[in-house]
């Protein structure tokens, strides 16, 4: 089949208005979709920052300077000046222990966040 040019003419403007038509609902179906997961992507990072304030409030609020009364068969002794985390467990250390584990137990049984200890402070040995 032939076409003239006048019909070709004719029939590529009406094709090109429809395309521009489809375009636009395209393009405002696209718009929405982006907007869509805009709201998505924010409302995941508040959730996500929301988390992250929650967990940063969640602490406990163990004091080391006063730690609790000694069970039966645990020591209490004070801290004095040059005492180290490191040099009591020494001294606690039985033959095959390992310090670092008696230094975590001494940690854990006293609520200590750090391995510094202060002059005057009291410890609570854990019974064996």
């Amino acid at each position: 089949m032939l076409m003239t040019i006048s019909s070709y003419s004719s029939n590529s403007s009406t094709f090109s208005k429809r395309k521009t038509a489809n375009d636009s609902r395209r393009s405002s179906v696209d718009r929405r979709k982006v907007k869509r997961l805009t709201v998505r992507l924010i409302a995941a990072m508040l959730f996500f920052f929301l988390l992250f304030i929650g967990f940063s409030l969640m602490k406990g609020n163990a004091v080391s300077d006063h730690p609790a009364v000694p069970a039966v068969g645990e020591k209490l002794i004070t801290i004095s000046a040059g005492q180290t985390l490191w040099g009591i467990a020494g001294e606690l250390r039985q033959e095959g222990q390992d310090i670092r584990r008696i230094i975590y137990d001494l940690k854990e049984r006293n609520n200590l966040t750090s391995s510094t200890l202060t002059a005057g402070q009291t410890l609570i040995i854990p019974a064996d």
